[in-house]
């Protein structure tokens, strides 16, 4: 639990070093390479990565739709597991003649 509204720099640079550090290399390494081959005359046309990011991007949304939809069944299924249950245990206390069985069913 935070208590205090602000975090520290600190803590938050001590949690990512590793992946700041990974990124920054990754970072110098691709830059190196670029000046190395001179690779300016690269030249993809704009459509491409266009309709690359708008397919991710619906496969994305479908898939998080997907699984919210199986979290929203199961949360429903097991629901009505629980109120069959309690069903049950009123109706056995309701059917049933002796009333040591039924304080006995109820505190099950």
């Amino acid at each position: 639990m935070l208590l205090n509204k602000k975090i520290p720099m600190k803590y938050v640079m001590g949690k990512i070093k590793y992946e700041l550090i990974l990124v920054l290399l990754y970072v110098i390494a691709f830059e190196v390479a670029h000046s190395y081959f001179e690779a300016n005359a690269l030249n993809i046309p704009i459509a491409i990565p266009t309709i690359i990011g708008t397919i991710i991007s619906l496969l994305l949304a479908f898939k998080s739709n997907q699984a919210y939809d199986r979290w929203w069944e199961a949360r429903i299924i097991w629901g009505s597991i629980v109120n069959d249950s309690r069903t049950l245990v009123r109706q056995v206390i309701s059917f049933y003649k002796d009333p040591d069985f039924s304080v006995e069913a109820s505190e099950f």
